[in-house]
């Protein structure tokens, strides 16, 4: 069966009981499992002691050169080591990759978008052109267990941010992963009533837009869930650590937004 991708957000990266389901889920699996993580708690945290300023526009962070210096020390740093650290101690074989190693991730400086009506420019931050399948595969062959970090590579600016829910969908369709689980917090996306959702699809995601209660980094990550599943992606959820053994979290259904 062809490899899955896990995406662990920063917020979870530190707890050891989702660390001890994250190791389960690897060991269980079909087939080989590609991690990939961001680190946003970290690099709020860091931030804040080092007063660099936290700007974010539609859930997405604008990356100057002293948040890209945050960036490397917490995704590229301390949160990699640590969960590749972590994971070996529960007996994953892991390795720690951001898009540099080995040239795995290639992407350019990524131009102004339009944002509700406002153009908006990002700073240092990636579009990917270029993941290398052949070095994941060699990898995985190895019985390894590949922890992408969510900073690309570019030979005129060096590392760039880029979301890792967008990182973790791009290398998904370019390994052809069988599916792909976003790891969050609550257990599943909560409508205007903080209840479950188990089904979201396009119709629902507009409407809770539209009156206010997807908002913030949730509005990106669901927008992010609808295009892994028009890339072909059979399996495309979203859920917490205690939901991957449980079958729980909202599975995203339809196609391209």
């Amino acid at each position: 069966m062809g490899p899955s991708v896990l995406k662990l957000s920063g917020g979870l990266s530190d707890q050891p009981e989702a660390l001890d389901q994250v190791a389960a889920h690897i060991r269980e699996a079909d087939g080989p499992v590609i991690l990939v993580h961001g680190g946003g708690k970290q690099i709020h945290a860091l931030s804040e002691k080092l007063a660099v300023p936290v700007r974010q526009v539609a859930g997405r962070r604008i990356t100057d050169a002293a948040t890209m210096d945050v960036l490397m020390h917490t995704v590229g740093g301390s949160v990699n080591r640590g969960l590749v650290s972590d994971l070996m101690v529960r007996g994953i074989d892991a390795i720690g990759l951001t898009g540099a190693d080995g040239g795995l991730m290639l992407g350019r400086k990524r131009p102004p978008l339009r944002i509700d009506g406002q153009e908006i420019d990002f700073g240092l931050v990636a579009d990917i052109e270029f993941i290398r399948t052949d070095l994941l595969d060699t990898l995985l062959n190895a019985g390894l267990t590949p922890v992408v970090a969510c900073l690309a590579w570019s030979p005129e600016h060096g590392y760039l941010n880029i979301n890792a829910d967008t990182v973790a969908i791009t290398i998904a369709a370019a390994v052809n992963a069988s599916a792909i689980t976003f790891l969050m917090e609550p257990e599943a996306v909560l409508d205007a009533d903080r209840k479950p959702i188990a089904m979201m699809d396009q119709a629902r995601f507009q409407a809770g837009v539209d009156a206010g209660w997807i908002t913030d980094g949730m509005r990106p990550k669901l927008e992010t869930a609808f295009k892994a599943l028009s890339t072909g992606i059979a399996e495309v959820r979203l859920t917490n650590p205690d939901g991957i053994a449980s079958g729980g979290g909202t599975r995203i259904t339809g196609g391209k937004i």
